[in-house]
């Protein structure tokens, strides 16, 4: 058993924070997107229901890039 672990593959760490720059700011447009249709938006009937399936889809969205961000930046084990 190693004591040490190897020393990261600079090619995939530079993927991960290449990865993270696009995320992070998607994030945050995606949060402020959000906010403001929920203080703009009465909701009355299928406008609640669209505004659910917004908040929903911006999850999923949300989600899934982070899901790219954290596997580009992780290492695989090669046994």
């Amino acid at each position: 058993m190693e004591p040490f672990l190897p020393a990261p593959q600079p090619v995939r760490w530079r993927r991960g924070v290449y990865a993270a720059s696009l995320v992070i700011p998607f994030t945050c447009v995606q949060i402020w997107a959000v906010l403001v249709l929920l203080s703009m938006a009465h909701l009355d009937g299928a406008v609640a229901f669209a505004m659910v399936l917004t908040i929903f889809g911006s999850a999923v969205a949300v989600y899934s890039g982070w899901r790219w961000a954290v596997r580009l930046g992780s290492e695989r084990e090669e046994d």
